[in-house]
């Protein structure tokens, strides 16, 4: 387009600089209007983002202009164009040029602005904002830091403009990076693009970047995941816009600004976009009914009432031993609260039979989430009882109580460990999953159990710990450099768990994940990266051993370095999900529960799982390493 509009530029310049002249227009004329269009394409003012042009960008097109005329008047010397040697026509084709080339593109600019801006702003307004960007002069202190932006979006070109008007007085923008390559080699604002996620570390090294900035505001999560796991490799500070949605039609749509910059987290870093599932579907089975959620005040039962009160059940019912965490949930869903939807949070214990069937009584949920567990792994394998009297006992109370008031379903929280256990808390929880199949065959209640890897916002997980220990400016401990962890967010933990509620019809095990895998090594070095510390430098990392019960790494990654690969649903069905019976249950209800201690527990799980190896808290040290099939 602007090919077309500068030729055709020219031509009217020349034809106007002949009317004032006195001259007549000669053919020969646009032999000098091609060499001027040669003299703009080697600027290379076409590879300019004029949605986005700044002052820089016209300056390069008025020096373009110079260099055009100087080159057509030096053509017209040799090829003896001798009317285009005139003072008057070389002066009034330059001043015609000069302003017929920039207004075109001074239009451009407003009508495109006021385009994308969408916002309440008029058109006058709009086009004074531009212009202001236009024309507002650099600030040109020498001791800015150098950054680099990676976008090239409306956002990447507010930014610039906010530090090329001396508003981000400590930074200077010196290269724009993004993924599109027809773009590469263009500018923005002035600003050089070179195209290609490997170009961040590659640039940054050579230019001495001082600071990245992510300006992808409207990328999903996983596409910013993936830059963010690019600039970490850098020695440059990390910043980025908060994410957003775009807006409707209609609707404001602010301008970006330096002031929004905030410090990525692990959690961008992790970060996976929500599955898509249908909501529909999920409605129509919680919609008015009595919900139960059983450890409601950890991280993931607490987001599940989150996810579960938005479907507008007739009442909710939380109960957690932890008052704390049910005081905090009750604030934050108070606003939820409505004539049709109820929610009441409980302290008690699932270990607490009478309790329980108290609740059960009360409230007679439709359908139960059993949340409520002891997960901390070198914890649940020192303290097998607790473990046991928790995620195995509280599970048949709660299960039992769920049959006899002919609840319509029942959903048990599992780990992907339990696929297959090789420490207390992952036995503990495949005999709950066990426990459920088989109760599924004798009662009119549906069971089922969803599987799911680590959470990020876990906060007892290594990524708690590393937070902590940055916190304390280190060192970060590491078990082992060779564990490899898949995450997932508990928002798509909780989705996935009603989503697999809606579709249990009974006794199945899903899986939901598989989450995003890093090894320990590369999470602790990127979130000191985060952090803008160096690893080594500023935050040392140290190496110790497995603790009792963990192991390098997960069965999903077994399962997947296999070749099991997922479905392109969100859940799926377990390969264990074959119907195999729990061995022993007479025996291991043959005496109360609550007299038991670790050693009974151990034989109990020796019955159940017997190629386990029975460990005391006797004979287990923190350095035992317990390898992998």
């Amino acid at each position: 387009m602007f090919v077309s509009i500068d030729v055709a530029c020219f031509i009217v310049s020349y034809m106007l600089a002949c009317l004032i002249a006195g001259v007549d227009f000669a053919l020969s004329f646009l032999i000098l209007v091609g060499v001027k269009y040669l003299a703009m394409f080697l600027s290379s003012v076409y590879k300019i983002m004029f949605e986005y042009a700044g002052m820089r960008d016209f300056q390069k097109i008025a020096l373009s202009l110079v260099a055009c005329t100087l080159a057509s008047v030096t053509l017209a010397a040799i090829i003896g164009i001798e009317t285009a040697l005139l003072n008057q026509m070389i002066v009034f084709s330059f001043v015609f040029d000069m302003v017929f080339v920039i207004s075109v593109r001074i239009v451009y600019v407003r009508q495109t602005q006021t385009r994308m801006a969408q916002d309440d702003e008029t058109e006058e307004n709009e086009g004074g904002r531009s212009l202001r960007r236009i024309y507002t002069p650099r600030n040109k202190a020498a001791d800015k830091a150098r950054v680099m932006i990676v976008g090239k979006e409306r956002a990447a070109a507010d930014l610039i403009a906010e530090m090329q008007a001396g508003e981000g007085i400590s930074r200077k923008p010196e290269i724009i990076i993004d993924d599109e390559r027809s773009h590469d080699g263009d500018t923005l604002l002035g600003v050089e693009i070179a195209t290609g996620r490997k170009e961040i570390r590659l640039r940054a090294r050579q230019m001495k970047i001082d600071e990245i900035i992510v300006a992808k505001p409207y990328a999903n999560k996983r596409q910013t995941a993936a830059l963010l796991r690019e600039c970490v490799k850098t020695r440059a500070r990390i910043s980025m816009l908060p994410l957003r949605r775009k807006g409707e039609s209609g609707e404001a749509t602010p301008a970006f600004t330096l002031a929004e910059l905030r410090e990525p987290t692990i959690k961008d870093l992790l970060g996976r976009d929500l599955p898509r599932v249908d909501h529909r579907e999920i409605g129509d089975q919680l919609r008015g009914r009595v919900v139960l959620v059983t450890g409601g005040a950890g991280v993931y039962g607490a987001e599940l009432c989150r996810r579960i009160i938005r479907y507008r059940p007739r009442r909710l019912v939380t109960l957690d031993i932890d008052e704390d965490g049910l005081e905090m949930l009750t604030a934050e869903l108070a606003r939820y609260r409505t004539a049709e939807t109820e929610f009441r949070a409980i302290v008690a214990n699932v270990r607490d039979a009478v309790m329980m069937r108290r609740v059960f009584n009360a409230f007679r949920p439709h359908i139960v989430f059993h949340a409520a567990e002891l997960k901390q792994i070198p914890l649940a394998q020192i303290f097998p009882r607790e473990t046991f009297l928790t995620n195995v006992v509280g599970l048949k109370t709660t299960c039992d109580l769920a049959a006899e008031y002919t609840a319509d379903k029942f959903i048990l929280c599992s780990t992907v460990r339990a696929s297959a256990p090789m420490s207390v808390f992952a036995e503990c929880k495949r005999a709950a999953e066990l426990y459920i199949t088989e109760k599924n065959e004798k009662s009119q209640t549906v069971y089922a159990a969803v599987r799911f890897p680590n959470l990020i916002e876990g906060r007892g997980n290594v990524i708690a710990l590393f937070e902590k220990q940055l916190e304390q400016g280190g060192p970060l401990t590491l078990t082992d450099k060779d564990i490899l962890r898949r995450f997932i967010s508990a928002e798509e933990a909780a989705l996935l768990t009603v989503l697999a509620s809606a579709k249990a019809k009974g006794g199945e095990i899903f899986e939901a994940g598989p989450g995003e895998a890093m090894s320990i090594s590369d999470l602790a070095m990127s979130m000191i990266r985060l952090a803008g510390k160096m690893p080594g430098d500023d935050i040392a990392i140290e190496n110790t051993q497995l603790r009792p019960g963990e192991r390098l790494f997960d069965e999903v990654e077994a399962r997947l370095s296999r070749g099991a690969e997922p479905g392109a649903e969100p859940i799926w069905l377990a390969e264990e999900n074959s119907g195999m019976k729990l061995p022993h249950w007479h025996v291991i209800w043959s005496k109360d529960p609550n007299q038991m201690d670790d050693a009974a527990v151990m034989e109990v799980l020796r019955l159940i799982f017997p190629t386990y190896k029975m460990r005391t808290a006797e004979n287990m040290t923190r350095g035992e390493r317990i390898e992998d099939e």
